[in-house]
Formats: structure tokens, sequence, C-alpha cells
């Protein structure tokens, strides 16, 4: 029955391959028999009850599998139909190319190659803070304890996973904090879409894993469900995160068995037939054996009825031991919608001293920490530096998961897949780098604003003020690139005030957003306002008569822009200076609003010590933007600007002139 459901499966899946006429055959045929016995035979999952606390975590890295993947959710009894199968690849349908977490028994959607394995590593973590939160202690060796938090991660990875530079960043550092709960299965098939991966890919990838302190084990052959299912077990057992390379065929049983040219597309006729009659499969396409469905379902559902029902039962136990804010705060967890308001907290803000916003973020960060138990923090060996350590909290470790402060090392590729895969598991967690190395994070803020997770991404150094460090530390590009991805808010505070707006809006948005800051002392602005945050934008300081012009600023220019009014105010100028902490937030609001900030017949300027782009929406041309649209060098602050003609004197000279 076990190689009827195997062939089974495999033909749904290439049902749904053949009538799209586009997918990926050669790794749904070698992967099959993989799928088959970890849903049939380990992973503890209830398709009535998709999202419970308790399930294991399936992550299919291999997203060129995915009618594979869709196939087995229908064959196990979740609310996939036939006709959302043949809508695979189609307009807003639950059976897209690459995975979405819009399909009920998918847990993350899957990214570029490698993401979705750098994403499990958080989810597994999750699981490691979660189990040593709640599970009852054991108080002696005689003392049994049930545990309410104790599933598995489980990951699906192909040979172009484990190519990219992000999965030695992934393996490195979940062998460091020894994921016991994490378990990769390696579709060893040796074929890429370009030919077989000896080309560029020859390394021991086994002794590589081992190297990087994980257990390993070789399954010799694919094909065996009954190989496959003993190295899981054993895999469940290790102290260490599990590594199993699977040997697989790509494409076996067609005519290009083992080649390239079974790597995507649609098989043709005579090798559709030809690969059913080898499996001794004769059901028409889309109706698949009854039996073996069957057989598949029951595996599934009853596993996983039992599974939820000793959940269940165990978390009825613990209710007994816990007050009414334990109760609510776990069951809060897959809701993540804990409130706090920060305007009603009384923070300590020191008007007359002048210091970096960072310090400034800190304190707030730290308030924020007190009250919310889900907020965790990662840098990549920066906390130093960017000052994001939650003080008093506690680092997480390979002995100690109750920390609150997780240090990723030099590895910020891998930091941002981390986050989502927190924030999948319920936590509101931050990240802290330089703002220059934020390229190195690109799609994994992509993927957290495509999966519209509540993190937040805290990058200091940002803009070319950091002098001396040079062009290569002077981020230019990088705000205008996060500006421009959507569903990600972008804050760039100017003072205290307004880092306790923005994150006021983050804590009350729980969508993906970026709080930037950079390097200059400033005091607390008296214009600036916690609650106009919320606007985007807003008149900080009003001209003192008729508005000849307007400066819209950000971040620690906004003083510059005061001290500009102020200095052309001497000469009958009068400026309205706006301060503009979130441009997303600003075009959001309603064009009467905008317009109330803009005189129609006055010159608007911007000013930001970074790139033009997106600033050009608001003023008529170029002699309007005291922007930077060129790399820096390394000089003093000061000379820098000079050089840059952005100097508070070669401001003012310049809107003289224009005016």
């Amino acid at each position: 029955m076990d190689n009827k459901s195997i062939a089974t499966l495999k033909m749904l899946a290439l049902d749904i391959i053949q009538n799209a006429k586009a997918g990926h055959p050669g790794t749904v045929l070698s992967s099959a028999p993989i799928i088959y016995t970890l849903f049939t035979r380990h992973l503890k999952i209830q398709p009535k009850n998709p999202n419970w606390m308790n399930r294991d975590r399936f992550v299919l890295s291999t997203a060129h599998a995915s009618p594979l993947l869709y196939a087995m959710l229908y064959l196990s009894g979740f609310q996939i139909s036939i006709e959302d199968l043949k809508n695979f690849r189609k307009f807003n349908s639950v059976t897209p190319s690459y995975p979405e977490m819009k399909t009920l028994g998918v847990d993350v959607t899957i990214g570029m190659q490698s993401e979705g394995f750098a994403t499990s590593i958080g989810l597994a973590l999750a699981e490691k803070i979660y189990e040593t939160k709640y599970n009852k202690k054991q108080k002696n060796m005689f003392d049994k304890v049930n545990k309410l938090i104790d599933y598995y991660t489980y990951v699906l990875v192909s040979d172009e996973d484990l190519m990219e530079g992000l999965s030695y960043e992934a393996a490195s550092f979940a062998g460091n904090l020894k994921l016991n709960n994490l378990i990769v299965l390696y579709d060893n098939n040796k074929v890429t879409m370009q030919g077989d991966t000896n080309i560029t890919f020859s390394e021991n990838v086994v002794s590589r894993f081992s190297a990087l302190g994980w257990d390993t084990q070789i399954v010799k052959n694919g094909n065996s469900y009954q190989e496959i299912d003993r190295a899981i077990k054993k895999a469940k057992k290790s102290k260490l995160p599990s590594f199993i390379q699977i040997n697989t065929k790509i494409g076996e049983g067609t005519i290009f068995e083992g080649t390239n040219k079974v790597y995507f597309g649609e098989l043709s006729k005579e090798d559709y037939e030809g690969i059913k009659k080898k499996l001794g499969v004769s059901n028409l396409a889309f109706m698949p054996d009854k039996e073996a469905s069957d057989h598949i379902r029951n595996m599934v559902m009853q596993r996983g009825d039992i599974e939820y029902k000793n959940y269940e039962k165990t978390y009825v136990e613990y209710k007994k031991d816990w007050n009414s804010n334990q109760i609510m705060e776990f069951e809060n967890i897959p809701l993540n919608n804990l409130y706090l308001d920060l305007t009603r907290i009384n923070i300590d803000i020191d008007y007359d001293k002048k210091e970096q916003l960072k310090d400034s973020n800190n304190k707030i960060l730290n308030i924020i920490s007190d009250n919310f138990y889900n907020i965790i923090g990662l840098s990549a060996d920066t906390a130093s530096s960017t000052k994001t350590y939650l003080d008093g909290k506690g680092d997480i470790t390979s002995n100690d998961f109750s920390g609150k402060n997780i240090h990723v090392g030099l590895r910020e590729n891998l930091m941002g897949a981390v986050m989502n895969g927190l924030a999948l598991s319920g936590f509101r967690p931050f990240a802290s780098t330089y703002l220059s190395s934020s390229d190195y994070m690109v799609h994994s803020i992509r993927m957290s604003a495509l999966m519209n997770l509540p993190v937040t991404y805290i990058f200091t150094n940002d803009s070319i003020t950091t002098g001396q460090d040079g062009p290569v530390w002077q981020p230019v590009e990088q705000l205008s690139h996060l500006r421009a991805m959507p569903n990600l808010n972008v804050y760039r505070p100017a003072d205290t005030k307004e880092i306790i707006g923005a994150w006021q809006c983050i804590m009350e948005d729980k969508r993906p957003s970026v709080i930037t800051f950079s390097k200059t002392e400033v005091k607390v602005q008296k214009g600036t306002n916690i609650l106009n945050v919320r606007k985007g934008a807003y008149i900080e300081s009003e001209a003192q008569g008729k508005v000849d012009a307007v400066i819209i600023a950000t971040g620690t220019e906004l003083q510059v822009a005061n001290s500009i009014q102020e200095r052309l105010s001497k000469e009958n100028i009068n400026i309205r200076v706006i301060s503009m902490p979130c441009m997303e937030k600003f075009l959001e609001q309603s064009d009467k609003y905008k317009s109330e900030l803009f005189p129609y017949d006055a010159e608007v300027f911007a000013l930001e010590y970074s790139s033009s782009m997106g600033f050009e929406k608001f003023v008529i041309d170029s002699d309007h933007l005291f922007t930077v649209d060129r790399f820096g060098m390394s000089s003093g602050k000061d000379e820098l600007l000079k050089y840059m003609n952005i100097d508070i004197d070669s401001i003012i000279e310049k809107i003289k002139k224009i005016l």
C-alpha cells in the first residue's frame, strides 16, 4: 500500500504540472517518497486545526516542488480541492507557483533559494524559547512531566538551496545553538537547471554540516520509505540539529531521468503515459486512487487527532497552575495583538541634553521590552554599537533559551530570515545593524513585507555623516531602496519624541517596519510631536509670516532645517519646516491634509543626507533637493557636507538665490 500511495502522490503532482503546462516534474518525482514518509509517519499536524500551537512545522525550501506539496496537502485532508489543484499558478489561486501562507497547511511563504531553510531556523528557535518558558520543569528523575510544547521543524532542501551562501549562515547558526528540534531533509538528486552539480557543486555536503555541529546521516536509497523513516526516527533522538542526505534520481522513471532536461516544464504526452504505466497507475488525471488516498488521509489524520487531543489534555492540566495573565499570554501567541500606549508611559525626556538617537532609542526599546513578553532582539555583532541590547534580559545560548537577546554574529542575511521565522511563531522581533549592511538583508526584508510580519529593522549610521568611516560605510541609496518596497514603513525620526511616536505606530500597525538613526547628536526639537508621527509628516515649525518656502526634513536633518529657518527669518524670509518621519504614512493621508502642508505659492525644498529618489514628488526640480546622489569619501562630517554643497551656508545661499 505504501508503494501504491507514493505512486498516487507522484501522479497527482504530475497531473497538476501537466494541466498547468509548467512546473518542475524532476524534483516532484525525486522528492515524493520523502514527503510521503514525512507526512504519513512523522509530521504532527491536524488538517481540521491547521494552525494549532504545538503542530510540527514544515518548510518546503525546495519551493519549485510545490505541486508535490499541494498534492500531499489534498491527500492529507486539508481544505484544498481538486479544482484548486487544477488552478495551479493561476490568478489568485490557493496553489501559487511558490507556496504562500494563504494556503492552509503552508507555514511559510517561500522566497528565493535557501530563504526557506534560513527562515526555518527562526521557527525552530521559537520552539526552544517557548519550550523553556512554558514547559513544566522536571523536579526529579521520577517526576513525569507532560510537555506542552515539543514540536519539530522539518525542512526539505535542494542542491540549489545548499549552494547559496545563506545556507552556510543558517547551518552555522543552528549548529552553534544546537537546535535539535530542526531536521533538514536533503533531496540529493545532483542536478540543477544547467546540468550535473559537479559543474559547480562538488564538495562533501554531509561533511560540511558535520563540521558545523550537525548530526548527519545518508539515506542511500531515496525510494525506500523504510530507510527514510528510520533516518527521521534517529534524527528525532539527536541532541544536535539533524541533516539527512537522501540520494535520489531527478525525474526517476521519465525518458530524461537523471538529467536537467526534466528539471522544469511539462512532460511530453508519451513520457507522461510511460511513467504512469511504470508506476502502475490506471486512473484518469485528477482522479487519484481511492484506496491509496484513504490510506494517506487516515495515516495523517489519525495520528494528528491523537496528538491534538493529547495537547488539549496537557493544556487543561497546565492551566490549573496558571493565572489569568499567563493563560491570556499563551493564547495570544498566534494572535499577536497586545497593545501598549507609549504616550501614557512616563518616559524621562531630557530636553537640554544632546545625544545620538540610538541612545534615546535604547531607553524606549527597553521600556517596550518590559511591557511586551514577546519582544525579542537580534543583532549582527553590533548591539553594543547600535545600542539595541535589552538590559537585564539575558542572552540566548545553546544552554539557555530564556533570554531576550540573540547574537546572530556577522550573518546579516540570516538575521532577517530568523526574524521572519520568529514573527511567524508569535514574536515581535527586531534586528539591528548599520544601514549600509542592510543590502545583505534585502530579500529577507522583502519576505517580511510579502508575509506582512510584525518585524522591525533598526539601522544606525544612516547617512553620509558617518564621515571618516568612508564611502563604504556611508549609505546613499539604501533609504530610497527601502522606501520603494511595498508594505514597508520606513521611519527616520528626528528626536526622542519622534522615536516614541514611531514605536507607537510600529506596535499598533503589526506590519514590517524600518527605523533608522544617524550618528549626529541632537537635542529634542521644540516643535516635534509624538502623536503627529502617525501622519507621516507635519508642520514642526511654522513660518513667522506668509510662507515663502517650505523645507521638508527627515531625521537629524530637522535640526539643520530649524537652523536655516532661524537664520533666514533674520532676513525676513519666512520658512515653514515640515518634519517627515515616515514618507509612506504621509502618502496615505488625505489630499486635503497634504495640501494644508504645502501652500500653492511657496517654494518647496527637501533636505535629507541620502539619495533624492522619492523626494522628487514633492519638489518642482532638482535644484530644490538638498540630497546626496553620489558616493561620499573619507572625511570629517563638516568637510564632507561642504564638499557635497549641503552644509548650512550652501543651502541658505541656494534657497536665497531661488527665492
